[in-house]
């Protein structure tokens, strides 16, 4: 009778510890976006998985996935939000955190841009919804705007089109804010805290529309 028990309790138990994997496995599968322009080649990296697979047009996106694209390649992702994010070439991105009920007008989400150049669009969030973009120089919060970037590893230059975002240096021994407004920009390197804001050229603007710019 001992024996049936503990071996009832070992069955328990296992299935049991399952049941986390699980609920990742549920929550990894429900897609978050989708793929919705593509220019050349690029991939994505699921989370658990070792081999990066090709994107393609309407592939969906998922909540950790890493986004690369080719040299003279380009990707547009618009998420569920109507969010919308554009990569140029020998760009990449992670979709490290996003949350969204149509029900609900709060959202929040990371997006992380280690190198390369983005654009994102954001519909207007009202509070205590939370969107940052990081880098691995800068933190950008978001509250609805129209941004675009160029990152490396030692620095980021963003500039907002329409809208306000309040830049840091991602670095807390860092400490500054820059508050940027339309046609404004700002650089954030590793060890300085972002620079004053200034009105960007509009052929420094448009250099970087072209560069995320997809049909």
């Amino acid at each position: 009778m001992k024996q049936c028990r503990r071996r009832r309790l070992m069955a328990v138990l296992g299935l049991l510890s399952l049941l986390p994997c699980a609920a990742a496995h549920a929550q990894q599968t429900k897609s978050i976006g989708q793929v919705t322009a593509l220019e050349g080649k690029g991939t994505v990296l699921r989370l658990g998985k070792f081999t990066p697979e090709p994107l393609a047009l309407r592939k969906p996106v998922f909540q950790e996935d890493i986004i690369e694209t080719d040299r003279a390649s380009k990707v547009r992702i618009t998420l569920t939000d109507a969010t919308v994010i554009s990569l140029g070439e020998q760009s990449r991105l992670e979709l490290k955190q996003f949350s969204y009920d149509a029900r609900q007008p709060m959202r929040s989400g990371r997006l992380a841009i280690a190198w390369g150049f983005f654009r994102a669009i954001f519909k207007e969030m009202i509070s205590p919804s939370t969107v940052e973009v990081i880098t691995p120089t800068a933190v950008a919060a978001i509250r609805g705007t129209d941004l675009m970037g160029e990152v490396t590893a030692d620095s980021t230059a963003i500039v907002v089109l329409e809208g306000t975002v309040a830049v840091s240096n991602v670095r807390p021994i860092f400490p500054g804010l820059s508050t940027l407004t339309s046609g404004m920009g700002t650089t954030v390197k590793s060890d300085e805290p972002p620079s004053t804001p200034t009105q960007w050229s509009e052929s420094r603007i448009e250099r970087l529309r072209r560069a995320t710019a997809l049909q």
